[in-house]
């Protein structure tokens, strides 16, 4: 799919990097106890219907969160991607460990269904995640953040987003972007974790990173800024805390900056900044465009919740579903 999206010159080497890289599709086998106990109408439940809801999504990550504990436990990271099909979507959750070769800018293949816990429009529940593929050319970046940024007209884009119950969005602000780091107000202690013990969790490190910024409206903004690669360089450099800022060229004026943002699952008015992208101006930047197979609607890659069930209603992936009485 995104290997075949890029149409101009410039890209030939990017889609021949994805196109070598794709792994090949995979069969999905279900195996299940078959128990007595349970009638079938169960295992059909939890079996046949759940290998059916479950999508083949090919997209391009564009931000990453810091690792969190979820209520089991487990650290998990989130991830904001964009999708020919599905537009711009959140992926949960990510294995610290597992994905690391997960990162901004990775051209991934997930296997995904709804989540039962979220009823965001853009969250996807992620089954498998593999990095196929890497977008490396500045101009392809810039061209897709450019085509991703929401044009909320006259409206500041976090209102607009809350009145039309969306989650995610991608803006440029409107001159420098400043930056600030706060103490933490309760700060959880590292738990030893066989699994990963050199991880900790947002929760964890003693300052809290913001970005203030100005929508085009004439908003202002403070937002925590959430990004995997801020909190580890956080972890890297304690003594020097505001090198992180420097690293990413925040109040640089030969950059330009996209911010990712998008709403908390159990509170939706409050938006966060799970990456700020930077990439240094040029004059000779020349206009394309993201196209797909099928071209895509004027809504894209914010897809209304009419349009994503229209997507969920296509085709399915065929699994083999197999069943074992041992």
């Amino acid at each position: 799919m995104f290997g075949d999206v890029w149409t101009t010159a410039g890209r030939e080497a990017i889609i021949k990097t994805w196109q070598s890289a794709r792994l090949p599709k995979r069969q999905k086998t279900r195996h299940c106890r078959f128990d007595p106990a349970r009638n079938s109408s169960h295992l059909f439940r939890c079996g046949f219907l759940f290998w059916c809801d479950m999508q083949e999504i090919e997209a391009v990550i564009l931000a990453k969160g810091a690792p969190v504990r979820t209520s089991e436990g487990k650290v998990a990271m989130c991830a904001i991607a964009v999708s020919e099909v599905f537009g711009l979507i959140r992926l949960y959750p990510l294995a610290v460990m597992q994905d690391v070769d997960v990162r901004v800018w990775s051209v991934v293949r997930v296997t995904a269904r709804r989540s039962t816990k979220d009823n965001r429009t853009e969250s996807w529940r992620t089954v498998d995640c593999q990095a196929v593929g890497l977008l490396q050319d500045s101009q392809a970046k810039s061209q897709l953040l450019n085509d991703c940024v929401l044009r909320s007209g006259s409206d500041d884009p976090i209102k607009y987003q809350n009145e039309r119950r969306a989650s995610i969005a991608i803006v440029k602000a409107d001159g420098a972007v400043g930056c600030g780091l706060r103490p933490r107000e309760a700060v959880e202690q590292p738990q030893q974790d066989a699994d990963e013990p050199w991880v900790l969790t947002q929760d964890q490190h003693p300052l809290k990173p913001y970005l203030f910024w100005q929508s085009v409206q004439g908003v202002q903004h403070e937002t925590h800024l959430l990004a995997q690669e801020v909190y580890m360089g956080l972890q890297r450099n304690a003594s020097a805390p505001f090198r992180v800022f420097e690293n990413m060229h925040v109040g640089d004026p030969d950059f330009e900056h996209w911010l990712v943002l998008g709403n908390m699952r159990d509170r939706r008015t409050v938006w966060v900044c799970p990456h700020l992208h930077r990439l240094k101006k040029t004059t000779s930047r020349i206009r394309t465009s993201f196209l797909t197979f099928d071209g895509r609607g004027d809504d894209w890659p914010y897809l209304t919740q009419e349009a994503v069930n229209a997507k969920d209603a296509g085709p399915q992936k065929t699994f083999t579903f197999t069943t074992s009485d041992t």
